[in-house]
């Protein structure tokens, strides 16, 4: 799906320790066709994620409204590579680490990778101050759209939690390096 935001440009901004995580929308077990899937499984197939047009628009128009009223930090889609791959995205680019609480993340009971690498569309991560959480949640009071807090940037490390145990514990820096390479290795030898 393509969107256009005209004349809302949101401004990417620095990540900096105690901003909150969000996720916008629900984790599906929708894995067919998802990079993990492809790369760890070496498998193809599956249920693959189905576009829901009143959800992709509800999620859409809050994200458009919380840009609007400047409540944001920066915003990432959370599709290709599932929660994992867009949460490790945001920590790289913005050198910090994130502890993220998986039974946070909105949607069915599912298994921890369906969670961390689930493809499901129409979700969204948001960064915002703690400052402005209360004035999220009064935004979706009036909206049919699921989302929770789900982390808290700080640190150097990118943490997946789940029932207090670290399910992924990774340096921002070793991620990135091994992100580089592995795009490097990718391109040098096909």
């Amino acid at each position: 799906i393509l969107g256009l935001i005209d004349k809302t440009p949101l401004y990417s901004q620095k990540i900096t320790t105690g901003d909150c995580l969000v996720i916008i929308g629900d984790t599906k077990n929708e894995m067919g066709g998802s990079e993990y899937f492809e790369y760890i499984h070496k498998f193809v197939g599956g249920k693959c994620p189905v576009v829901n047009f009143q959800e992709s628009k509800t999620n859409m128009n809050i994200v458009l409204d919380l840009i609007r009223k400047d409540l944001l930090k920066t915003v990432h889609d959370c599709s290709k590579g599932g929660l994992a791959v867009a949460v490790s995205e945001l920590c790289m680019t913005h050198q910090i680490g994130c502890n993220v609480s998986l039974e946070k993340v909105p949607g069915p009971k599912l298994d921890v990778d369906r969670i961390l690498f689930s493809e499901s569309h129409s979700r969204y991560l948001l960064v915002l101050e703690k400052k402005n959480l209360k004035k999220l949640e009064e935004l979706f009071k009036t909206s049919k759209a699921s989302y929770k807090m789900i982390g808290e940037f700080g640190g150097e490390n990118i943490r997946f939690n789940k029932e207090n145990k670290h399910v992924i514990d990774l340096r921002v820096d070793k991620a990135q390096k091994t992100w580089f390479n592995s795009l490097r290795e990718l391109v040098v030898h096909g």
